[in-house]
């Protein structure tokens, strides 16, 4: 039976005790922080999948490591010089950790196949998708986001004058009720285009793209690396760069024809971003990626940084004694 692999969550043992009985579809309103997707989420889908994995707040002598770099200092605490586990830190929004054996990363651009590797974020759990029955009309656009990652000219007189007087209501997601956030059931477009200093950010993954395609509602989305990288055809989202390109693009979604084409359209592309989808490509990089680009936990040479720190180590004690 292969050797478990551990996702390594920086908390007490209370907390981690509720995380390894987490169900993500029925509470998805858990999940707020980074290392609540990365590594909670990672875990319970893993597991619910049958994979070899477990939960830990202690690193292992042994075996893969996976972790959040928001923990790195945790991690880096807890190491010691003659530690074989394969350390793997989820990237996410954060820098490169230093001394990671491999790294995670949310954007295929950000990955090279040797040291780092690409993992699609998970699909947001319990997504309710929105009713057919409200057909091909425009009615509520939402913003799934918080309100400093949304562009300011939306909170203008002009936008909400625009969208008023064409019978379109514009919803932003509470902070307060993240239970609501997978409810796409009464939203029929989605809108996310961050202030304009925050333009083609390459760490960002393409998140509400393919929640927007899983959910059946278009998509208008700002110009960013994580975005374009999937884009394959014109219809996988309207782009726009400031509020005149929104709304046109609202404009646009306002034709019965092309707010049906980009609905299907997005059904099909959504099909490689599903959980099913994405448990295989965490079971391909855990089972063969990692594996087959280390030489494995246990056979590969001792990391230089590793030697360096274990010298260093019995330097002291030698100096000590």
């Amino acid at each position: 039976m292969a050797e478990a692999t551990t996702f390594f969550l920086d908390c007490d043992d209370a907390a981690l005790a509720a995380w390894r009985g987490f169900a993500p579809d029925a509470r998805p309103g858990r999940l707020v922080l980074g290392e609540d997707y990365w590594i909670a989420l990672s875990f319970a889908r893993l597991r619910d999948a049958g994979l070899p994995v477990r939960l830990d707040n202690r690193l292992p002598d042994a075996g893969t490591v996976v972790f959040y770099a928001g923990h790195k200092r945790a991690v880096w605490h807890q190491h010691h010089s003659g530690n074989r586990a394969l350390l793997v830190a989820v990237r996410s929004d954060r820098r490169a950790v230093g001394f990671a054996d491999a790294e995670i990363v949310q954007n295929a651009a950000s990955a090279d196949g040797r040291r780092s590797f690409h993992l699609p974020h998970w699909p947001q759990p319990g997504l309710l998708p929105r009713d057919p029955a409200r057909g091909a009309a425009l009615r509520t656009l939402l913003f799934p986001g918080t309100p400093q990652n949304l562009h300011p000219d939306f909170a203008s007189p002009r936008w909400h004058r625009f969208l008023a007087e064409r019978g379109i209501a514009f919803r932003q997601h509470d902070g307060a009720r993240p239970a609501a956030w997978p409810d796409y059931r009464d939203v029929d477009a989605l809108l996310a285009i961050r202030p304009s200093g925050a333009r083609l950010v390459r760490n960002k993954p393409a998140w509400k793209l393919f929640n927007a395609w899983l959910a059946g509602v278009p998509a208008i989305l700002g110009p960013e690396a994580g975005y374009r990288e999937l884009r394959e055809d014109p219809l996988d989202f309207l782009e726009a760069h400031d509020l005149d390109g929104a709304m046109a693009a609202v404009e646009r979604l306002r034709d019965p024809g092309v707010f049906s084409a980009m609905v299907e359209h997005g059904r099909r592309r959504g099909e490689a971003f599903t959980t099913a989808a994405t448990i295989e490509r965490w079971r391909a990089l855990l089972e063969d990626g990692l594996l087959g680009s280390t030489g494995g936990p246990q056979r590969r040479p001792l990391p230089r940084w590793r030697r360096q720190i274990g010298e260093a180590r019995m330097r002291l004690r030698r100096l000590r004694g």
